[in-house]
């Protein structure tokens, strides 16, 4: 708890200016993600006021990623198109300056997805978003990336790069239990990357309307099902006063 108290909170003000940013360029996200994922990921990204594109096909994704604003490469169900498309979207990061958020889902249970997460992780400047299970498998390959900002997600969500440190203590269990929920966390974290150069403020910024708007699906959602149309709902309604309401309320 020690550790978590020494992180720094964004204020309500600052992250209302982030997504007021999000909402006012419409960021356009290309989504190289798992399956599961793609509907809700895509839906929450509307929501959000971003726009999503989810193009997988290994001789379009370049063309797809360049008038991005920002690119979400998860690796939840790679395949053998999914590999060979994913450097073509670090080639566009690298020579376009494109934000990219990693998604290693399960890195920790496959040598392809190593193999995969150690080359995406040559690309400097990457954010990586995991739980402490795959982070804890990528540390040797994190101890080495370039100005790497790193999101573990758990209870508390910490976000830690070279400048800043944050925590998130917001959200509900229920996040958990309706797929593809984690994996649109990375999508949104990518959208306010793309109007906010600071990766860690533009993951706490994201992170925190995420959880609030969990909070709020949870008081008013029947159970998992439900939860996930209010939780989308919530996106959409976020706003300056439901961000400062809620944010006063957590020490």
């Amino acid at each position: 708890m020690s550790e978590i108290l020494t992180m720094d909170r964004l204020d309500a003000t600052r992250v209302a200016a982030v997504l007021a940013r999000v909402a006012e360029v419409r960021p356009r996200v290309q989504c190289l993600t798992n399956t599961v994922a793609q509907n809700i990921t895509a839906n929450m990204l509307l929501a959000f006021g971003a726009i999503p594109s989810m193009a997988i096909h290994v001789d379009e994704v370049a063309a797809m990623a360049e008038g991005a604003g920002a690119i979400l490469i998860n690796i939840g169900t790679i395949n053998a198109e999914s590999e060979l498309a994913i450097p073509k979207l670090l080639e566009v990061a690298r020579d376009r300056g494109k934000p990219v958020v990693f998604d290693p889902v399960f890195v920790e249970l496959s040598p392809l997805r190593r193999h995969i997460a150690g080359q995406v992780l040559r690309l400097p400047d990457i954010l990586v978003r995991g739980n402490a299970t795959e982070m804890a498998a990528l540390s040797f390959d994190l101890a080495a990336a370039r100005g790497v900002t790193r999101v573990t997600t758990g209870k508390v969500d910490r976000i830690e790069n070279e400048a800043a440190s944050f925590a998130v203590a917001h959200g509900h269990p229920l996040m958990t239990r309706v797929t593809g929920i984690g994996c649109a966390a990375g999508a949104l974290i990518a959208a306010c990357c793309a109007v906010e150069a600071d990766k860690a403020v533009a993951a706490a910024a994201a992170l925190t309307a995420y959880g609030i708007a969990g909070e709020i699906a949870a008081e008013r959602c029947r159970g998992p099902g439900s939860f996930e149309v209010e939780l989308i709902d919530a996106v959409a309604a976020m706003d300056a006063a439901t961000l400062a309401a809620r944010m006063e309320t957590r020490p």
